[in-house]
């Protein structure tokens, strides 16, 4: 997977999820439950090319997009600065 598909993918999976935009990097790190403080730091870095996108990051993101469902809940991985009224 390139950047430039990974990006299509937070766009294609926030549409898929009903967000109606584009997963922002935090959101798209908590589904893929990435560690560290800012989960969307490593999606940024992925974007980037500043780091390779793994086969198993690409095999979840792939799965995600034909119709897999997260394993945490949708309201647990939104933002919640995205939440409407916020």
């Amino acid at each position: 997977m390139t950047p430039d598909e990974l990006r299509d993918a937070r766009a294609a999976l926030g549409q898929l999820w009903g967000f109606g935009r584009p997963l922002n990097f935090t959101e798209l790190g908590r589904a893929l439950r990435l560690g560290g403080k800012d989960p969307g730091e490593s999606v940024r870095d992925y974007e980037r090319g500043k780091t390779k996108i793994s086969g198993p990051m690409s095999v979840a993101l792939l799965m995600m997009l034909a119709g897999a469902a997260p394993p945490d809940p949708l309201d647990d991985i939104r933002s919640t600065r995205s939440k409407p009224g916020e």
